[in-house]
């Protein structure tokens, strides 16, 4: 396992991945006897899932391996996903109509149908049992061929073998100082994937909102994956709200299993009201516009009391504060495993921020430069802001690491620098100030708002005013330096009930450094409610 030179790769997090996956991938290799035989539908199930967990997995990861290996194994791992959904979707519709067509043996069962109306909806059962294991059939073809290309493929002997060629070293607890930089990329995928699937919410009342239905269903089962893989890091491995995601995945893919039946019955309703029949002899073994239209209106009505379910519990999640509670257990309920011994020991961080601006020299005096200036605003502005020594020390390390992200070129170079903050192994810092940091660096940038952040809603107590307030005085002193000509010298301020009149004193012509400070303030504006003028 090579690894790739980019954020997010260093061994601790690679070592992580490995102890994940491994297990990952033997749940999808002990299947695959099982889905060749094809006697059980449950051996489908079972690698379906697994492989949607590995597919769901290895992007967290994709920094340890080769591109090239990653590619290849993603794309073969895509293919079989796609031939084992497929049989799977159909096993799920056959289970379900043997168990629905006991139902419709009991009298009374479908309301106002009737005798003539049970005998057609049973009969049209039958019909669809009948054809839909002639299409399970051939998918087993189509099953058995893509195991075939998989193995010639040689992917699952290539993952194998990038992973157990360091199980030996994976296999051995992580070592404090590595683990500590695991727990801000997980809060950071968790929090986005939480961000994807509570944008849907707005929807989720309109029980027309079939597509929005869908992408939530998706989104939570993304949300639900990504938590398993990285829930060792928490205490409880973040069972309870595992369970909460679970519950709503499962409802949402009810409803979307009424929503498959109620397309496919409206599409053949209005082709079987067009069709030409016999008119001597009656057909046998087809579908009927009675057996059809009793099974859509049982389908439209299964739905709708689904939705009615999944806005109770949803209301109830809401209740229960459930997705605060889950972003209260990204930051405050990491195991004591995978955080520093000694938080923010001043030695120990000094060196950190040292080896990391290091790996850019280009751009050290420049970092030293904004830092000094940003103290310089912290301490000016103190008076209204009030915030405290700490706070000052958080400036101090996101000043001197708000360019780390050069690293890896200019473009997105302040999104990169966050990535990299949040998952750095060598910085000893808690994990709220970890996020603090790296949220400040990618808010330098003029035009990224600290709010916008995944992270931002999770953070504790006065969190969320402070990385405004330190976001806005570092990006003002990055626009005093904005040549990277150290040109400004000192930075004073007049504070008015109104505005704060900043003053760079320069030894030279400053006018860009000011008109760029002046562009980049509109955050300090608001962070602080005042006007800003640069001179």
């Amino acid at each position: 396992m090579a690894g790739s030179d980019g954020p997010g790769a260093g061994p601790g997090s690679c070592r992580f991945a490995v102890a994940r996956l491994i297990p990952l991938l033997d749940s999808f290799a002990k299947e695959i006897g099982g889905v060749r035989e094809g006697k059980d539908i449950e051996y489908v199930h079972r690698m379906r899932v697994a492989s949607r967990r590995l597919r769901a997995a290895l992007p967290l990861f994709s920094v340890c391996f080769g591109a090239d290996e990653y590619r290849s194994w993603m794309q073969e791992l895509k293919k079989i996903t796609r031939a084992l959904g497929e049989a799977r979707d159909t096993d799920v519709q056959i289970d379900f109509l043997r168990s629905y067509a006991k139902k419709v043996g009991k009298t009374g069962n479908h309301k106002g149908a009737g005798d003539r109306g049970q005998a057609a909806l049973a009969a049209e059962i039958r019909v669809f049992l009948h054809r839909l294991g002639r299409k399970r059939s051939v998918l087993q073809d189509h099953v058995v061929s893509a195991l075939d290309d998989l193995e010639r493929s040689g992917v699952l002997a290539g993952m194998r073998g990038a992973l157990t060629g360091t199980k030996a070293a994976a296999g051995r607890p992580l070592r404090r100082m590595q683990a500590i930089g695991i727990p801000g990329v997980a809060a950071d995928r968790i929090g986005g994937r939480l961000e994807e699937f509570l944008a849907f919410e707005p929807y989720l009342a309109d029980p027309d909102a079939i597509t929005e239905h869908h992408a939530m269903r998706i989104a939570a089962k993304k949300l639900r994956y990504t938590m398993e893989v990285y829930g060792p890091v928490y205490r409880l491995s973040l069972k309870k709200p595992l369970r909460r995601v679970k519950k709503v995945q499962e409802i949402l893919g009810d409803i979307h299993d009424c929503d498959v039946w109620i397309d496919t019955l409206t599409r053949m309703i209005v082709r079987q009201r067009t069709r030409s029949r016999p008119v001597t002899v009656p057909e046998k073994g087809v579908h009927t516009l009675t057996g059809m239209r009793l099974f859509l209106h049982d389908r439209e009505r299964k739905r709708h009391a689904l939705h009615r379910r999944m806005i109770q519990y949803w209301n109830a999640l809401g209740r229960a504060h459930a997705w605060e509670e889950l972003g209260t257990s990204l930051i405050g309920g990491v195991r004591t495993g995978f955080l520093p011994r000694v938080q923010g020991k001043p030695g120990a961080t000094a060196a950190a921020v040292a080896s990391l601006m290091a790996e850019s020299p280009d751009h050290q005096t420049h970092e030293a430069q904004v830092t000094r200036l940003a103290l310089a605003l912290f301490d000016q502005t103190q008076a209204i802001h009030h915030l405290g020594l700490h706070e000052r020390t958080l400036l101090e390390q996101a000043g001197l690491l708000h360019d780390i992200g050069w690293r890896f070129g200019r473009k997105g170079h302040s999104s990169r620098g966050r990535e990299m903050i949040l998952g750095e192994e060598r910085l000893p810092f808690a994990l709220a100030d970890r996020i603090v940091i790296a949220i400040a660096v990618r808010s330098h940038r003029k035009g990224i708002d600290p709010i916008t952040d995944t992270l931002y809603p999770f953070l504790p107590a006065q969190g969320p005013e402070t990385v405004r307030i330190l976001s806005a005085l570092l990006r003002v002193a990055d626009g005093l330096d904005y040549l990277h000509s150290s040109v400004v010298e000192t930075v004073s301020c007049a504070i008015t009930p109104d505005g704060i009149i900043v003053t760079a004193a320069a030894a030279g012509d400053a006018g860009a450094e000011r008109a760029r400070a002046l562009a980049k303030s509109e955050l300090m504006k608001t962070a602080f409610g005042r006007e800003v003028e640069i001179r």
